[in-house]
């Protein structure tokens, strides 16, 4: 069943766009996933993102790093984090949201993990556990309308 509303998200148009140019977009709230570049190969980082508020009035920095443990790309949505020495209590008390980005084909259904850097767009991201997530954060206070965990492609920014 998740896989047919995941289907059913949206448009596939993601053709020609690398990942790290991407925007998605969530249909209930208009949260933003929009992907950066990482920064090259000599940081952990597979891939930046910054999540954006509909309002456009709040944006939260985030990253995925590759967990060798469960063999899976883990993103983090960060806000306000002190910076420095700090420790897994400053780091959960920042943290808006954290889990596996799936990216899921509309034509085909199948859902896999987030691509590399370099590689095309999915038509769709499947972020588990986000909307509560958001909902329960200092982001989430500041919109109206809750985000649901699916977001489809928008647009594909412009070349930096």
């Amino acid at each position: 069943m998740a896989v047919s509303l995941i289907a059913a998200a949206g448009p596939a148009i993601a053709v020609d766009c690398p990942i790290e140019r991407a925007v998605y977009v969530e249909a209930e709230a208009k949260t933003e996933v929009r992907f950066l570049p990482s920064g090259g190969e000599a940081t952990p980082v597979s891939h930046r993102f910054s999540l954006v508020n509909s309002a456009g009035k709040m944006t939260v920095d985030a990253h995925v790093l590759y967990d060798a443990d469960i063999e899976r790309p883990v993103a983090m949505a960060l806000n306000n984090c002190p910076e420095g020495d700090v420790t897994g209590a400053d780091i959960a008390a920042c943290t808006v949201w954290t889990g596996i980005i799936y990216a899921a084909d509309k034509a085909t259904g199948h859902v896999d993990l987030l691509p590399p850097e370099g590689a095309d767009a999915p038509d769709t991201l499947l972020l588990p556990g986000f909307g509560p997530a958001i909902a329960a954060s200092s982001f989430g206070s500041a919109m109206t309308a809750m985000p649901w965990d699916v977001f489809t492609f928008k647009q594909c920014s412009p070349k930096a």
